[in-house]
């Protein structure tokens, strides 16, 4: 089996023994719901104006809404919270494999889970607008007002905002879902490889603790308008989208972080001491 085999073949196999897990499980509904809670606002204005939707808008209304994101996070923990997935089995695999493999594996896996969290929430958002929605390039009537909405009246009224005029200016529809949908899931794998690298040195509980105070931090830090400080603010493409490619200059400071990190774990990996510390199955 070839290096890059063996290392799907364990992200898979953490991938199918942790599906099977009532704690991800509960992150992902976690996720949906705490995301329904937010697209609940959307549609309930969008019923009220009378007019229909795009159905990618909803994606885009509630990822940009700051408390909507300060919360979506929470179930992503709940998913990845027992980083670096160490099972009975994975003493078989160090040995079978090495260090730097498995590593890499688990580093996978972390990315597809961050990928099917965000789909889901994409689909979910999705279906629920194709009840009264369309499909198209052009923006909506319902959300043009509310991005509008200086005075955030309507902000107030139905509790969800959109003050992105920039975004509507210089993207359809589909190019805003597609840009926020990465952002959105780099933002999950960075938060991921963090919490994967910080349990690596500390044990499960320090870590959580070290990427939730971030969490916070950058949303106390946006709440100020202190954006280029926060990581949070920074996965919302509003902040960025200035129609002369500023969204692709904040997709490589991800992905700069993000390979930080990878490199960060890689020379963690084979100083980590992985007495007692396998999961309860």
């Amino acid at each position: 089996m070839g290096r890059i085999q063996q290392v799907f073949y364990m992200a898979r196999t953490t991938f199918l023994e942790e599906q099977r897990n009532k704690r991800v499980i509960m992150g992902f509904l976690l996720g949906m719901a705490l995301f329904g809670y937010w697209l609940n606002y959307f549609i309930q204005y969008a019923l009220d104006v009378g007019e229909p939707v795009n159905i990618l808008e909803a994606f885009i209304v509630v990822e940009h809404h700051h408390k909507s994101i300060l919360f979506l996070v929470v179930g992503w923990l709940l998913i990845i919270s027992n980083a670096p997935f160490i099972k009975r089995n994975t003493y078989l695999s160090l040995c079978r494999s090495s260090r730097k493999k498995w590593n890499a594996a688990m580093l996978q896996y972390i990315m597809i889970q961050a990928f099917l969290y965000v789909a889901g929430i994409a689909v979910v958002s999705v279906a629920v607008s194709l009840l009264f929605g369309f499909f198209g390039n052009m923006w909506s009537s319902p959300v043009y007002h509310l991005a509008m909405d200086t005075g955030n009246h309507l902000g107030v009224k139905y509790n969800i905002s959109f003050p992105w005029v920039n975004i509507m200016q210089t993207m359809t529809v589909p190019q805003a879902f597609m840009i926020t949908l990465v952002f959105l899931f780099l933002y999950l794998v960075l938060i991921g490889f963090l919490l994967y690298v910080c349990n690596l040195l500390l044990k499960e509980i320090y870590g959580i603790l070290i990427v939730f105070s971030i969490q916070i931090s950058g949303y106390l830090l946006q709440q100020e308008g202190f954006t280029n400080l926060s990581l949070m603010a920074k996965a919302i493409p509003g902040y960025a989208i200035d129609g002369n490619g500023g969204q692709w200059k904040v997709i490589v400071l991800f992905c700069v972080i993000i390979l930080i990190l990878a490199l960060i774990s890689l020379w963690l990996i084979g100083r980590v001491d992985f007495k007692d510390e396998v999961e309860e199955e």
